[in-house]
């Protein structure tokens, strides 16, 4: 294909305990937590167990550490998600040779533990072994809404003999978990890592000139719309995306836009932010009309003939693009929102790859 006569390039623990001796428990090391939008995982959780001598309250008899991880996979397609834990005894001086211990989780908002305790009762460590096992949690927000989910945790740890004063060690997630039922007629549920922004990556290869014509635009216009600086924000409202589109691309831009099926064939008007963001509905005579084409391996940008010079200072852009290609990206964005979970007026990003 060729560009039409007239245009031109636009280039995030310790316990205590004692035989005859007092003993406390407290998280001391937090550990280090580590996200993606759809999983979480603790490594290097730290509970301290000490025994003191009753006599002698600032003596101590010995210690015993133990070291926590866990790791959960989330569901973009319920609200239900199982996390393993794991609990070993990794060291133990004096007279802490063995350390009974118990684990309890619970949740908040529209959340149960429905297996709060990965396993029966408490077991009896000795140095180098480890408990193992899962909890389940279970996020019912109701139709329509969505909950912010914190998961918290208590090491129960005891020794025979021992006289304890706190011998239990609480932490929480310092993130939470979001869960909403707000797709499929609001009879979806499913859950993320809100904290991580989520990402629409669309390649060239499968979508073609209208991938190119989003990236062009994050790429070369003024706003950067979809960049990691200057995200877009997911408008859930049909009503209102078929406004923006109006606005944009049909009846309400004050300047048509003008098909060219000679040069496109089967022409159409993708408009980019998109319909379905915040940040789309410009009118569309405020926009960078541009003609994309493939050439040679290589996309390039020609100016519209029928529409004014390219600036780079538009608040949006007006594709030339294939209408099976439009439609494919705008099933993806769709799809997108669902699986990643982007909720009304949340942020994401544009990744366009090849």
């Amino acid at each position: 294909m060729t560009a039409p006569s007239g245009s031109s390039p636009v280039r995030t623990s310790g316990l205590n305990n004692a035989q005859d001796a007092a003993a406390t428990c407290s998280v001391t090391n937090p550990g280090s937590y580590s996200y993606h939008r759809h999983d979480y995982c603790l490594n290097g959780l730290e509970a301290t167990y000490t025994e003191y001598n009753e006599q002698n309250p600032g003596e101590i008899l010995g210690t015993g550490v133990l070291t926590v991880s866990s790791s959960a996979t989330l569901s973009a397609s319920s609200g239900r998600w199982q996390e393993s834990q794991t609990v070993t005894l990794a060291e133990a001086t004096g007279l802490v040779e063995d350390l009974s211990v118990g684990l309890t989780a619970s949740c908040t908002a529209s959340c149960t533990a429905t297996v709060p305790n990965p396993w029966a009762g408490n077991r009896l460590l000795t140095v180098g072994t480890s408990a193992s096992g899962n909890v389940t949690f279970l996020a019912t927000p109701s139709a329509g809404l969505v909950s912010n989910i914190t998961t918290s945790y208590v090491l129960n740890v005891t020794q025979p003999g021992a006289i304890p004063i706190n011998e239990n060690a609480p932490w929480s997630n310092p993130r939470q978990v979001r869960c909403d039922t707000t797709f499929a007629d609001n009879t979806s549920t499913g859950c993320v890592i809100p904290s991580i922004r989520p990402e629409l990556d669309l390649s060239l290869a499968t979508y073609g000139a209208a991938a190119a014509t989003y990236g062009w635009a994050e790429n070369n216009l003024i706003d950067h719309w979809g960049a990691d600086d200057n995200p877009l924000q997911r408008l859930a409202s049909e009503t209102a995306q078929t406004a923006n589109r109006t606005s944009t691309c049909g009846s309400g831009a004050s300047r048509p836009f003008v098909y060219l099926d000679a040069t496109v064939p089967d022409d159409s008007c993708d408009e980019y932010p998109f319909a379905a963001t915040y940040q789309g509905g410009t009118n569309g005579g405020l926009c960078a009309d541009v003609i994309p084409l493939l050439q040679n391996g290589v996309w390039n940008f020609y100016q519209d003939p029928n529409a004014p010079a390219v600036t780079f200072n538009e608040p949006c852009i007006r594709g030339h693009v294939p209408n099976s290609e439009n439609g494919a990206a705008g099933l993806a964005l769709g799809r997108n929102s669902q699986s990643e979970r982007v909720i009304d007026l949340e942020k994401f990003d544009l990744v366009v790859t090849a």
